[in-house]
C-alpha cells in the first residue's frame, strides 16, 4: 500500500506494541482496546471547492470519532488503492468526496462489496447519470438515478422516517439540517423494495432553490440497501454539513451500525457544563385547570378541562449567552443578528422550532436529562401559575406593565427576569419574545383534545408559540392567546424556553 497509508498503519502497528511491551502482566488487556473495525476513507484534492471543504471537516470529525470510539480511521487520494489486496484489510470504504473512475477500481469496489464488505458514502459519492456509465453500481444504490438538484446550497427541512433504526435512533421526526445541495432522483431510491429510507425531504421546503428549483417529489437523502452493508447520504457539500449536533450523531451512528457495533455513539462536546450554561427549571406539580378562553375568537376556543402531571419548566426564556454555549461547543453559527445587536442576558431571538428541538437533544445529551419544549398545555399552565393561578389575564398579574415587556415598552428585547415573576417564579411568560412550544397545530384540535396531558396534534403544517413579545400589543400577550408559523420559519421576535418530565 502507498504512502500515507503504510505510514499510518506502521505507527498504529508500533503503538500496539509499545503498549504490549511496556505494561505489567495484568494490564495487557489494554489491547482490549484495540480498535474494533478499520475504516478507509477515500478522497480528492481536485474536486470542487466545496466537496474539499466537507472532505477536510469530515476527515477530522472522524479522526476524533475513530479515537473516542476505538476504531482504525485511515485515509488516502490514491484511488488505486481501490483493488482487493488493500480493501480486504477494511470493514468499511467511505468515499468523502468522489468516486472511483477506472474499470479495474470498480470492478475491485464491486467485489468487496458482494464478499460483505462496508461502504458510506457521502453526497458526490453516490452521483450517476448516463456519463458514468456503471450499472451495478446504480443497481447498489438503489436504482435511482441523479436527476436534478438544488441550487444554491441551502437549509432543508429533512423528515426522519424511521426513528427506530440504529442510523436514526435518538433523532426527533423531523429536523433542520445545515446548508447542502440536495439531489433528487428519479426513480426515487425508495420504489426499490430492498432500500430502507431512513431521511426525506419534508415537502414543506417545495420548491427548493433559487437558480436551480426542486419543486416537488420525494426526494430520500439517507438511505440504506439491504443487500448490502451500506449507508449513503446526500450531506456532504460545503463546510456546514457537520454543524449541527443532531445530525453528526447520526453520521457517527451511521458508521458505527456499519462496523457492526451493537451500540450507538454517545458524544458530549463538552466535560462539563457549571449551572449558568443552560437555563434553569422551576418544578410545576401538577393539576387540573381551564385551558383557553371562549371570549376571544374562536383560536382560543372552546375553554376546555385539562389535567396535568407534574413537570418542569425554565425560570426564563434561554438567553443568548445560553445559546452561545450551544454554539461554542458543536461549531453551530450564531442565529441572524437583531438590530439592537446581541447581549449576553436577553433572550436568544431569529431561532426556528428546529433550531429549539435540536438545542434541547444537545443539552439533553450533556446533562443526562432529557429536555424538550413544553406542550402547548404545560405552557399555558404554567404561565397562569399552575395551582396557584389567580385567573390574570398576564402571566403575574392583571394588568401587563408589571409583568411584560410589549409594544409600549420600546424597541428589542429586554434582559430576562427584570420584569416581576408569576406565582411560580417564572419570568417573561408575558411579552420579551414568543415562546415556541412542542404542539402541531390544529383549528379544531381544541373541541377534540384528550382531558389529561394533550401533545398536540400528531401532525401539521405549523407549529404554536405563545406569550407575546416587545412588538406586539397587549392584547396579544394574553396568556391564552396564540400564534402559528412553519417550523423552519425565524424571527426576531421569537424565542423558547426548555422544559423537562419531572
Amino acid at each position: 500500500m502507498k504512502s500515507p497509508d503504510n505510514y499510518l498503519r506502521y505507527l498504529h502497528r508500533i503503538a500496539i506494541a509499545l503498549c504490549l511491551l511496556t505494561a505489567p502482566v495484568w494490564a495487557i488487556p489494554c489491547t482490549a482496546q484495540q480498535n474494533s473495525f478499520k475504516v478507509l476513507a477515500f478522497y480528492s484534492g481536485k474536486v470542487e471547492a466545496d466537496h474539499i471543504d466537507f472532505s477536510d471537516d469530515a476527515r477530522s470529525f472522524f479522526t476524533r470519532l475513530g479515537a473516542e470510539n476505538h476504531f482504525t480511521f485511515d485515509v488516502t487520494t490514491d484511488w488505486t488503492n481501490c483493488n482487493d489486496a488493500v480493501l480486504g484489510d477494511y470493514q468499511i470504504v467511505m468515499w468523502l468526496n468522489d468516486f472511483p473512475h477506472t474499470q479495474a477500481q470498480r470492478e475491485a469496489f464491486q467485489r468487496y462489496m458482494e464478499g460483505g464488505g462496508g461502504w458510506f458514502g457521502f453526497h458526490v459519492a453516490g452521483y450517476n447519470d448516463k456519463t458514468t456509465k456503471w450499472p451495478w453500481f446504480v443497481r447498489f444504490l438503489g436504482g435511482g438515478v441523479f436527476y436534478s438538484n438544488s441550487w444554491p446550497p441551502v437549509e432543508a427541512r429533512l423528515i426522519v422516517d424511521d426513528t427506530t433504526h440504529a442510523v436514526t435512533r435518538g433523532m426527533p421526526a423531523a429536523y433542520g439540517a445545515p446548508v447542502n445541495e440536495w439531489y433528487h432522483w428519479r426513480p426515487s431510491p425508495r420504489e426499490n423494495p430492498d432500500v430502507k429510507v431512513l431521511v426525506t425531504l419534508a415537502p414543506s421546503n417545495y420548491p427548493l432553490g433559487i437558480k436551480d428549483i426542486l419543486p416537488g417529489g420525494d426526494t430520500p437523502v439517507v438511505w440504506t440497501h439491504t443487500k448490502y452493508n451500506m449507508v449513503y447520504m446526500n450531506m456532504g457539500h460545503g463546510d456546514k454539513v457537520l454543524s449541527d449536533f443532531m445530525q453528526n450523531n447520526m453520521i457517527a451512528n451511521a458508521l458505527l451500525w456499519l462496523g457492526k457495533r451493537k451500540t450507538g455513539v454517545s458524544r458530549k462536546t463538552l466535560p462539563e457544563l457549571r449551572p449558568g450554561d443552560y437555563p434553569e427549571l422551576v418544578t410545576v406539580p401538577g393539576g387540573t385547570f381551564r385551558m383557553g378562553s371562549d371570549g376571544n375568537g374562536r383560536d382560543e376556543a372552546p375553554a376546555h378541562s385539562i389535567t396535568l402531571k407534574n413537570f418542569s419548566i425554565a425560570k426564563t426564556e434561554t438567553t443568548v449567552a445560553q445559546w452561545r454555549v450551544f454554539c461554542h461547543a458543536t461549531g453551530r453559527a450564531m442565529p441572524d443578528l437583531p438590530g439592537w445587536g446581541w447581549h449576553e442576558n436577553h433572550p436568544v431571538v431569529n431561532v426556528s422550532w428546529d433550531d429549539c428541538v435540536a438545542y434541547c437533544h444537545w443539552l439533553s445529551a450533556q446533562t443526562g436529562r432529557r429536555y424538550r419544549l413544553p406542550t402547548e398545555a404545560e405552557w399555558e399552565f404554567a404561565a397562569a401559575g399552575g395551582a396557584q393561578a389567580h385567573g390574570n389575564a398576564f402571566s403575574g398579574a392583571a394588568e401587563i406593565d408589571s409583568v411584560g415587556w410589549y409594544a409600549a415598552t420600546g424597541y428589542g428585547t429586554k434582559p430576562v427576569a427584570t420584569k416581576k415573576p408569576n406565582e411560580l417564579g417564572l419570568f417573561d411568560m408575558t411579552g420579551n419574545v414568543w415562546e415556541w412550544v412542542s404542539d402541531w397545530y390544529d383549528a379544531a384540535y381544541y373541541a377534540a383534545s384528550p382531558a389529561a396531558d394533550p401533545a398536540g396534534p400528531a401532525n401539521g403544517v405549523y407549529k404554536v408559540y405563545r406569550g407575546g413579545a416587545w412588538s406586539v400589543p397587549a392584547s396579544n400577550c394574553r396568556i391564552s392567546y396564540r400564534n402559528v408559523v412553519p417550523p423552519s420559519s425565524s424571527n426576531f421576535n421569537r424565542g423558547f424556553r426548555i422544559a423537562a418530565d419531572f
